[in-house]
C-alpha cells in the first residue's frame, strides 16, 4: 500500500495567501541579512534514523563589483543525536562557510530530483508557520496522479520542494517509492532581524539549549565579544551566581561570577575566535536558570 507523503509546511492560523507572481528569483529566495538564523532538519520515517541539524548564522554579507553575485560568510553547526541511549553521545561538527549566489534576477531553481509524476502544482503562497508569511514557492506532483501510479519501485521517486523569500532552499519532501519511506529536508526556525518562527532544536553534550528564562536578557548578540546581560526588570539579579560559556564541541571556554547586587553585568568573549557559543546561567545553589547561545561576529 503506498505510504502517503507528509508535507513539511503545516498551515496554522489563518488561511494561506495565494500570488498571481509565477516564481521567485534567486536573490528573493537568498536574501539574507547578517544576524540571520536558520536551523533545518533532515530525517526520514524510519524509526532507526535520528534526525540531523543544521543551523546556520550568517556572518557577513558582501557583492560583486558589478553587484550580480552576492557572497555570505557562514557560521555552520551540525548535530547528530546519539544513535542509542546513554552513554551514548551525539556528535557535532562545525565550520565557517563562504556561499556565493549570482544571477540574482534570474528564476531560482527548484529540486531537479526526477518524478514519477510530472511536478503539476506549482504555487506561491504565504503562511504563518515556521516561513513566517514570507514567500513560499511550491512544485511538486497532483495528488491524482500519486493515487494512480502501480504499487512498485520503477527507479524514481516523488518529490515535493519548496524554495521561501529570504530563507533560501530548496526544502524537501523525497518519497522513495517500493522502500515506501520519506526523506525530509526541512526549515523548522529561522530568525530574521527581530521576527523569529518555529522552534530551535539543537543539543549540546551539555544540555539541551532553549532560553527558559525571561527574567534577563543577553545584549547585542551577534556581538563583537562584549555581551551585557541585564535584569528585565531592571532589579538586581540576585541570587545567581555565574556565567558558564562552552564552544560547539562542548569545551568550556569561560566561567566568571555574576555580581546578584547589580542589575546589568557584562562578559567578554573578544578573544575567541568568530562563532556560535552557548551560555548556561547557574544561581548560588547551583541550579540552571538559563541557557543558549551567543554569536560572536568582529
Amino acid at each position: 500500500m503506498r505510504k502517503l507523503l507528509l508535507i513539511s509546511f503545516i498551515l496554522y492560523g489563518p488561511a494561506p495567501m495565494i500570488f498571481s507572481q509565477s516564481y521567485l528569483t534567486v536573490g528573493q529566495v537568498y536574501n539574507f541579512n547578517v544576524g540571520d538564523i536558520f536551523e533545518a532538519e533532515y530525517s526520514t520515517d524510519l524509526p532507526q534514523s535520528p534526525p540531523i541539524f543544521d543551523l546556520t548564522i550568517v556572518l557577513g554579507k558582501w557583492y560583486s563589483a558589478h553587484s550580480d553575485t552576492v557572497f555570505y560568510r557562514d557560521s555552520v553547526v551540525s548535530y547528530a543525536p546519539p544513535a542509542c541511549p546513554p552513554p551514548c553521545v551525539g556528535s557535532f561538527s562545525t565550520g565557517i562557510d563562504t556561499i556565493s549566489y549570482t544571477n540574482l534576477n534570474s528564476k531560482a531553481v527548484q529540486d531537479t530530483t526526477p518524478n514519477e509524476c510530472p511536478a503539476v502544482w506549482d504555487s506561491i503562497y504565504t503562511n504563518a508557520s515556521v516561513t513566517c508569511w514570507q514567500k513560499v514557492w511550491e512544485q511538486g506532483p497532483s495528488r491524482n496522479c500519486l493515487d494512480t501510479l502501480p504499487p512498485t519501485f520503477d527507479g524514481y521517486n516523488t518529490t515535493y520542494s519548496w524554495l521561501i523569500e529570504g530563507c533560501g532552499g530548496p526544502y524537501t519532501n523525497i518519497l522513495f517509492e517500493g522502500y515506501e519511506y520519506t526523506c525530509y529536508y526541512s526549515l523548522i526556525y529561522s530568525k530574521k532581524h527581530d521576527t523569529i518562527c518555529g522552534a530551535e532544536y539543537i543539543i549540546t553534550g551539555i544540555n539541551q539549549v532553549n532560553p527558559v528564562l525571561t527574567n534577563f536578557k543577553i545584549y547585542p548578540n551577534p556581538s563583537d565579544g562584549i555581551f551585557t546581560i541585564t535584569s528585565n526588570s531592571l532589579q538586581p539579579m540576585s541570587g545567581l551566581q555565574k556565567i558558564e560559556i562552552f564552544n560547539v564541541l562542548g569545551e568550556q571556554v569561560l566561567t566568571e561570577p555574576l555580581c546578584s547586587a547589580q542589575v546589568d553585568n557584562s562578559t567578554n568573549l573578544s578573544a575567541q575566535p568568530d562563532g556560535v557559543y552557548l551560555y548556561r546561567i547557574i544561581t548560588e545553589n547551583g541550579s540552571l536558570v538559563g541557557e543558549g547561545k551567543l554569536v560572536v561576529q568582529k
